[in-house]
């Protein structure tokens, strides 16, 4: 199937006011490029082809470069200028943090808005937008799925959805999905002589799709009760006294060293330090403590 089919016709054309009509369509032709993801990236978009009814993965990671450039730019600007930890190579040997090259299509003039979003944002390269991209709509996903039970599938679905309302690819893979939950339901309800139902349904609500149960850390007297974790992870805030993090917020230096000097004096009483503990003991350390 051509790129223009499923794509095109779903989101607005880039402006090209006064182009020539060659010019037009030459930034509407695909160009094949190697694209280096963290595994776990390629596994999500593989699955979520699947899951969501795209031709295959090269139209999956278009769809997520259209949702970041219809972004507002203030969020454009938290995804773009704000320097995550994920997957950071900070102190990691060569053998660690290996990628895997995904070939895959994208239209021009999406080529065209990558390259500026790297030379704007000062990123490595523009392969590296693409992974903080990925990085970006992956973790919103987890997010949702650490703030409610279920809260994941919403939002992946929400994510994959977007302008895809008259698409039959994506009736027809949910209704595909839905006739699979219910036979494993089933299964699960009246499979004969079974003594693990509750293991089997955190296996299957879990099943490799993001992070651990949190329910599981109740039979853990070490860890930290589930609602603990979910407000350390809430309160880490990382990276608030970085440039990027001051850009992002639209900052002048002034705002930034009495906004810096408010927050310090909080980080440094006694509730705070409390509060590091407490994010230390759920989430760990680098030094292992």
């Amino acid at each position: 199937m051509s790129m223009r089919l499923p794509d095109l016709a779903r989101w607005p054309l880039p402006p090209m006011d006064g182009a020539r009509s060659a010019d037009t369509v030459a930034g509407l032709a695909p160009v094949t490029h190697t694209w280096p993801l963290m595994p776990i990236q390629l596994k999500w978009l593989e699955r979520c082809t699947t899951k969501y009814g795209f031709d295959n993965v090269d139209e999956t990671l278009r769809h997520l470069i259209y949702l970041s450039n219809a972004e507002p730019n203030a969020n454009k600007r938290l995804i773009f200028r704000i320097k995550r930890c994920l997957h950071c190579h900070v102190g990691a040997r060569a053998s660690q943090h290996v990628k895997v090259d995904l070939v895959a299509q994208v239209h021009a003039f999406q080529m065209q808005w990558l390259n500026v979003v790297t030379d704007k944002c000062d990123i490595k390269s523009v392969e590296k937008s693409v992974r903080i991209i990925c990085d970006y709509y992956q973790s919103r996903v987890k997010q949702a799925e650490l703030e409610e039970e279920g809260g994941g599938v919403g939002k992946e679905l929400e994510l994959f959805s977007v302008r895809r309302a008259e698409d039959p690819r994506l009736a027809e893979a949910l209704a595909r999905n839905a006739a699979a939950n219910t036979n494993n339901d089933a299964g699960e309800n009246y499979a004969p002589n079974s003594t693990s139902t509750t293991a089997s349904n955190d296996t299957g609500r879990n099943g490799g799709k993001m992070g651990c149960d949190l329910k599981n850390l109740a039979s853990n007297p070490a860890a930290c009760s589930a609602e603990e974790t979910l407000e350390a992870i809430r309160r880490c805030q990382v990276g608030r006294g970085s440039t990027s993090y001051a850009e992002a917020r639209g900052e002048s230096r002034e705002e930034t060293e009495k906004r810096r000097e408010k927050e310090l004096k909080v980080e440094e009483s006694d509730e705070a330090k409390k509060e590091r503990k407490l994010i230390g003991k759920a989430l760990g350390s680098v030094m292992g403590m």
